[in-house]
């Protein structure tokens, strides 16, 4: 079957056929990357478990908000009527400030733009919280009269606020109400005082801003880095590009299919998770290709023809490409077990990606190569030229002299990398890890400046109606709590809700590790209660992400080494090569947590853990794969230590090559203005480096010396003795 696939797509008619196919499919697939970010996810909520208490506690709000008469919480005490019902409400926090101090004629004038925002009529926004209009009596009414300095302008009087919330589950009402509020505001600006739309609401629109302009500037980025790496590699211009168109359709298809599978509402994915499959398919994918190249040029080497060269590559790479291929997919599909949606979805999309590239490594690469021939290695003299020895015989030669040595100092150094995980650090939680400025991160400081932080995003704590007055008399004497608030409710029904504003940033990994003490606090007043809140949520995030990694870790572990085993036939080689990758995970990720944490002063991001491992373990299986299965070749005719040396010189210069263009795509994510992703970007390209250079080129093919035939037990390698 193989080798009539060989000769379909590489054959006069054959390979016409596979490039017309794919760049109609193509087309397809780039017209449907255009409307990608209008069906990706915005609010954590919608990615949590239906058992988080976050979840449940919008659910039971929900529910009264049907019987007519429930309160909105996160609107700061606005009514919620039974059309608004089944709505995740965001708040926008609208922060005005003048320096020196607001004078009567502002607040006038913050009235007069509050009726105005109102009357704009924003999809999914509930009537906006106006205390300065004149029909408004006492600020916030007897809810928040300036209890302990918090009110709608603060003790300073240099800043006041207005409040409504946006409906998330509305697609597309965070972005474009925020986006009219600023318009709104713009146009009626008054001089002197300045304007900010913040809050939940307002920083999830700049995210989402900032995502879209961070997708082009991703794909530009990786586009040129990937390109200018082949041309380093190959010196070839015709051979740098085919690889790139191969993998650029990849991307296409893959994306178009992303874009039909979540429009038809089967997966849920967030902007992330198309960032991911951006530099996985470029990454993964030039590592496929630049395999598919290499044995073609070996055979063109050899002395073969060009119409046989291609199609004996293509047999020769269906392996070990479709066994890496195998193993991401299999280990990115293990995160269908995870109960946070955003990871859990995120594992089809990827494997999607993956499948379509090996699709296209197998097809339209060949059929370009075929089209162009032995012009593609152009100008150079000719493919078939042989070189001298190279730099990977010294390193085989350095390996056969020192292979115990190596041994035991790579192990040293990967343990003392890997302390680095025992260092304490916080966490990133959403509204932090922009690394440029917005108009919510603006208006947040001057929120943060003027008033408790923690007003831009309270805590909903849902409690019986007759409990309320003691939860909040509770709520209130824990330190990390500022004032705790119980919200009038309709005396029909049988929730009430508690208001808690934290005394810190409601963002921060310490306001997600005090929700922890003020729900005990609430379960020891009010057993049924529940607490809800954005950063109720970042905690269930973080405590649903750290159950999802504890039972994918070692699922994926599992996973990849019965594939590896079943690629080598082998149980101990399968064995080392595992630890070794893990070694080389563990080491990276201390020297990661340790740079952000105590060098750079930063909070961890929540994800990393998970993410980190999960690619640098498939990608790292990869490349194990690539050189064992040469070394299983040459192991029959040779024997495994001499078959190991010879393996480390014909795969060094390839998988090196592709361990640059793979560490380059990933590190392409550190261009974002977003802190999660260049976090898992610069983690991710370090890991990738130390494995290609330190534990695939050094450590691996040491044991593997050491060891001889002992590797492939309990079978035999099949050739001399070693």
């Amino acid at each position: 079957m193989i080798a009539a696939l060989a000769a379909a797509v590489t054959g006069p008619r054959g390979r016409w056929v596979t490039i017309a196919a794919w760049v109609a499919i193509g087309i397809g697939g780039y017209v449907a990357r255009s409307h990608i970010g209008e069906v990706t996810a915005a609010g954590q909520s919608s990615f949590l478990p239906k058992g988080a208490e976050s979840i449940q506690a919008i659910e039971v709000l929900d529910g009264a908000a049907a019987l007519g008469g429930a309160t909105n919480p996160s609107g700061g005490g606005v009514p919620t009527t039974a059309a608004e019902s089944n709505a995740e409400e965001v708040p926008a926090v609208i922060v005005f400030d003048r320096e020196g101090g607001l004078t009567h004629d502002d607040l006038n004038a913050i009235g007069k733009l509050g009726r105005g925002l109102e009357g704009l009529g924003i999809t999914g926004a509930t009537p906006i919280v106006d205390p300065f209009a004149a029909a408004t009596g006492r600020p916030l009414g007897a809810i928040a009269d300036y209890a302990h300095g918090v009110g709608p302008i603060s003790k300073d009087r240099e800043a006041a606020l207005l409040v409504l919330a946006l409906n998330a589950a509305d697609h597309g009402a965070i972005r474009n109400g925020v986006t009219a509020m600023r318009d709104y505001l713009a146009a009626h600006a008054v001089p002197g005082l300045h304007a900010y739309v913040t809050g939940p609401a307002g920083i999830a629109a700049d995210l989402d801003q900032v995502a879209d302009e961070a997708g082009r500037t991703l794909l530009i980025a990786t586009l040129g880095l990937v390109l200018l790496l082949l041309l380093l590699v190959y010196r070839a211009p015709l051979l740098a590009l085919l690889p790139l168109l191969a993998v650029g359709a990849a991307y296409t298809v893959a994306i178009g299919i992303a874009y039909l599978v979540i429009k038809a509402g089967w997966i849920v994915v967030n902007s992330e998770g198309t960032f991911l499959l951006l530099v996985l398919v470029f990454g993964a994918g030039t590592d496929y290709s630049l395999l598919l190249v290499h044995r073609y040029r070996e055979e063109l080497q050899s002395g073969s023809p060009a119409e046989v060269a291609l199609p004996t590559a293509l047999r020769e790479s269906v392996r070990p490409i479709a066994s890496s291929g195998g193993t991401v997919i299999a280990a990115m599909l293990v995160l269908l077990v995870a109960d946070l949606q955003s990871t859990h979805w995120l594992g089809p999309i990827l494997a999607i990606g993956i499948a379509v590239m090996v699709c296209s490594a197998f097809t339209l690469l060949p059929a370009l190569l075929a089209v162009l021939g032995e012009r593609a290695f152009w100008p150079a003299a000719g493919a078939a030229r042989r070189e001298g020895p190279s730099r990977w015989d010294g390193v085989a030669g350095f390996v056969r002299r020192r292979s115990r040595p190596i041994i035991g100092a790579v192990i040293v150094g990967l343990l003392v990398l890997a302390a680095g995980n025992l260092v304490h650090h916080g966490t990133i939680g959403f509204g932090q890890g922009e690394t440029k400025p917005t108009n919510s991160s603006e208006g947040t400081e001057v929120l943060n400046e003027h008033f408790p932080p923690g007003l831009a995003s309270p805590l909903t704590a849902v409690v019986p109606v007759d409990e309320a007055a003691r939860v909040a008399r509770a709520m209130g004497g824990l330190d990390s709590v500022r004032l705790a608030i119980p919200v009038p409710a309709d005396g029909k029904l049988e929730s009430a809700v508690v208001v808690v504003i934290l005394a810190g940033n409601p963002y921060s990994g310490e306001a997600a590790e005090a929700v922890e003490k003020v729900r005990e606090r609430l379960h020891k007043v009010s057993p049924d209660g529940l607490l809800g809140g954005l950063p109720a949520e970042n905690w269930d995030v973080e405590q649903t992400n750290g159950r999802d990694t504890r039972l994918i870790v070692p699922l994926v572990l599992i996973v990849v080494g019965l594939i590896l085993a079943a690629v080598l036939r082998a149980i101990a080689a399968p064995l080392y090569l595992m630890a070794t990758v893990v070694l080389s995970f563990a080491a990276t990720l201390g020297l990661s947590t340790f740079a952000f944490s105590q060098l750079a002063g930063e909070g961890v991001t929540f994800d990393l853990t998970l993410l980190a491992f999960l690619f640098l373990v498939a990608l790292g299986v990869d490349y194990n794969i690539f050189l064992m299965t040469r070394v299983r070749e040459e192991a029959r005719l040779r024997g495994t230590r001499e078959g190991t040396m010879r393996a480390l010189v014909a795969t060094g210069g390839v998988v090196t090559g592709a361990g640059l263009i793979l560490a380059g795509t990933f590190a392409t994510l550190c261009l974002l203005p977003l802190e999660e992703l260049i976090q898992i970007g610069a983690t991710v390209a370090a890991g990738v480096l130390l494995d290609t250079f330190v534990v695939r080129a050094l450590l691996i093919p040491a044991i593997t010396y050491r060891l001889g035939d002992r590797a492939w037990w309990p079978s035999r390698a099949g050739g001399p003795t070693s």
